[in-house]
């Protein structure tokens, strides 16, 4: 009974401590670095999605010991395989999981140890194809990455509509997330799913960059080249990334779809209007 006890007050300590709402920190640091030590992750990756007219919109990402490359290899090809993509884009009346004991497969719960119940409202992708897109999904993507045990929930915040996808991981030598850490996951997720985000897109400063880097990097956020920026701009294709290394070491990171990211994040103080 008094470990029962002290494994809740742990769990209720960690809910209390994360949060979700706008500030100077990431969510690396309130959200991902305490809830991987809890869970014993080694890697782990916080995504938050809003409702777009006919797919998911990012607005934020943040890691832990995930280079950007592998970002950028997420979104630009391997994200149409996540089994989670087709989830990110409907309401969620509560977390859902991905189920250990049946891969592709995202579930409302588990009741028991033997099975959840599979989410298939409002989702167009049979479990054949979720199950197929994930076989390719691990076999190119999470296993080159050494991203080989997964543990994975996702929850909503009814506010906002915002839907935070939160992947851990551990390598192909560690021990595969136990019966134990998806109960641990399942209780924690419930309980972030309560607490109010309010993550938006912001308005103010352009954190530090000038009028024209502003421009550049709105430009480049919206997906154009940096031909097609310069074109638009009327300025060389040398000055762009001339903008570009100075916008990047200002907001301190190394890919254009963080910098994507970092435009939409409400707390940076950069919007995207």
């Amino acid at each position: 009974m008094t470990s029962d006890v002290t494994e809740l007050e742990r769990i209720w300590d960690l809910s209390r401590r994360i949060d979700l709402s706008p500030a100077s920190a990431t969510l690396r640091a309130r959200l991902l670095e305490p809830a991987a030590g809890f869970l014993g992750a080694k890697t782990a990756v916080a995504r938050v999605f809003s409702v777009a007219r006919s797919a998911p919109k990012l607005e934020r990402v943040d890691s832990l010991e995930i280079s950007d490359s592998v970002h950028d290899a997420y979104l630009n090809r391997y994200f149409r395989f996540d089994p989670a993509s087709p989830v990110l884009n409907v309401r969620l009346p509560q977390p859902l999981f991905a189920d250990p004991d049946r891969p592709g497969e995202w579930v409302l719960g588990r009741s028991e140890a033997s099975a959840g119940v599979p989410f298939s409202s409002s989702i167009r992708v049979s479990a054949s194809q979720r199950r197929r897109g994930f076989r390719r999904y691990f076999r190119e993507f999470l296993a080159p990455n050494d991203l080989y045990h997964h543990l994975g929930f996702c929850f909503q915040d009814a506010s906002t509509r915002l839907t935070f996808l939160l992947d851990f991981h551990r390598g192909e030598r560690s021990s595969p997330f136990s019966k134990l850490d998806m109960s641990r996951a399942m209780v924690l997720a419930a309980l972030l799913h309560e607490k109010p985000a309010r993550i938006a897109p912001g308005e103010g400063t352009h954190a530090g960059l000038s009028d024209r880097e502003y421009e550049v990097a709105r430009s480049v956020a919206s997906g154009l080249t940096n031909k097609e920026v310069g074109t638009v701009l009327g300025i060389s294709v040398r000055t762009v990334e001339n903008h570009l290394r100075s916008i990047f070491a200002k907001l301190g990171i190394r890919s254009r779809s963080c910098l994507a990211a970092r435009l939409r994040e409400g707390n940076q103080g950069i919007g995207l209007s």
